[in-house]
């Protein structure tokens, strides 16, 4: 029996969870929570701190959230007791439901790219990663490959909600921007229908950032079928209506990514105040809800009042 498409599992994952939030798990071990703090300052006590708090905080989400985004570079800094962690956080996220794309941004000529694929989808398990273009449409084959025997899915870099994206991917070739370029290859690429799902979606995705709107909205009408993963939101200065340019008409397609926004939520501002360092998973749901209401009303998938 063929593997169901990522595309209608992700689109169905948001359906049962009404919610399009997708969270980042960017690990830092000075921001955890007191009850987390290692005792000794070395890379396996770190490691082991981060596994338990990454526990924790997927309890909390994972009846909220359809999708968890773990940025494997706050793992790989702690070296092999941290990819240990990493590994960790994507079973633990996994055994409560919830889907998991790892941001890895891999990107390499076909041998290495299928090495890099066998790990994260193969070993790892992770059911979707973040794949770089820059070395051409062929460095993404083995990827498809996964795509279409397991399950799983790409989301390639696009247009990056970073201040210096502009500097290669604004860049004119021919009557388009680059980055048009690289949307209008993700788009071609994914239309095969081997990697076309029920939902009308492919399994290729592309990421697309809220902190650029006017791009977000041209790319979104560029690619109909693409699932757009988007950060941007909150910290980085992005709203919830410039996130809105990324979903289809009926309110699917798209996931909006948050991370410190959400997991470190206790340490600033009004969830400081109310919540403390104490009751920080409070503060997590907390800022999952008001993420996923800032976002429904946005889209107009909100249920009237």
């Amino acid at each position: 029996m063929p593997a169901t498409n990522f595309a209608d599992r992700l689109t169905a994952a948001c359906r049962e969870k009404r919610s399009a939030v997708c969270v980042g798990i960017d690990p830092r071990v000075s921001l955890l929570p007191a009850e987390f703090k290692p005792r000794r300052d070395t890379p396996i006590e770190h490691a082991q701190a981060i596994s338990a708090w990454a526990r924790e905080l997927v309890a909390v989400i994972a009846p909220l959230v359809p999708v968890v985004k773990p940025q494997i570079a706050f793992f790989e800094a702690l070296g092999a007791p941290g990819f240990r962690a990493y590994h960790e956080t994507v079973l633990a996220a996994q055994e409560k439901g919830l889907l998991v794309i790892a941001d890895v941004k891999r990107g390499d000529i076909g041998s290495t790219a299928e090495a890099y694929a066998e790990g994260h989808f193969a070993l790892i398990g992770a059911d979707a990663i973040t794949v770089n273009p820059y070395l051409g449409r062929d460095s993404l084959d083995p990827y498809l490959t996964h795509c279409r025997a397991a399950g799983k899915g790409i989301f390639v870099l696009v247009k990056t909600s970073n201040p210096g994206s502009s500097d290669l991917q604004d860049l004119w070739t021919g009557d388009a921007p680059l980055s048009r370029r690289v949307a209008k290859m993700v788009r071609d690429a994914g239309a095969d229908p081997s990697l076309v799902g029920a939902s009308g979606l492919s399994c290729v995705g592309a990421v697309t950032g809220a902190t650029f709107p006017d791009e977000l909205r041209d790319l979104r009408a560029a690619m109909p079928a693409t699932p757009l993963l988007v950060p941007g939101y909150g910290a980085q200065g992005a709203t919830a209506a410039d996130c809105a340019k990324a979903f289809l008409a009926n309110g699917t397609g798209a996931v909006v990514n948050s991370s410190r926004g959400i997991t470190f939520a206790f340490r600033s501002g009004t969830h400081a105040e109310r919540f403390g360092e104490k009751r920080w998973r409070d503060s997590v749901a907390a800022a999952v809800y008001e993420m996923g209401d800032a976002l429904a009303a946005a889209t107009g998938t909100a249920k009237p009042a």
